[in-house]
């Protein structure tokens, strides 16, 4: 495989972990193929994934100490106090643009590793529950963005 994964830590447990991405730094080779690129891609979407998570339950408790405070019959205004609602908001937008972001990514270089290795259109599009048309827009897509980075 011609991708290259190092350890940006030095913590005593330096084992690779799958989709970890915080811990290491994905470089693909210059010559990495369709594989590597969707290797790269997944792990991007998981630690996107990993980031709405937590995201989404930092946003939950604070909703849920709001609902708390509404029930004990503060006012709305004072239901809320102390609370970043602003920033709560933009938090949540950036983790969700984040992660549609790295999925769509993601699903091209999937879809152009799966061509790659023989599999044709229809074959895909079964496997996304998508049409063929479909699969081959997104192929087409994850081609032209490749070919944009070299």
């Amino acid at each position: 495989m011609a991708l290259h994964i190092t350890a940006l830590d030095d913590t005593p447990d330096t084992r690779f972990e799958p989709l970890v991405q915080d811990r290491l730094t994905v470089l693909p080779d210059l010559e990495a193929g369709p594989r590597d690129a969707a290797i790269e891609d997944l792990l991007r979407l998981a630690t996107a994934a990993r980031e709405l998570r937590a995201t989404l339950e930092s946003c939950e408790r604070m909703y849920e100490a709001s609902l708390d405070r509404l029930i004990a019959g503060r006012d709305p205004g004072e239901a809320i106090h102390g609370v970043d609602v602003s920033g709560a908001r933009l938090s949540i937008t950036e983790a969700l643009t984040e992660f549609e972001r790295a999925r769509h990514h993601a699903r091209g270089t999937f879809i152009n590793a799966q061509h790659d290795e023989g599999m044709n259109m229809k074959e895909i599009g079964r496997v996304w529950g998508i049409s063929r048309q479909l699969a081959h827009r997104f192929f087409k897509e994850s081609q032209r963005e490749t070919s944009r980075l070299v």
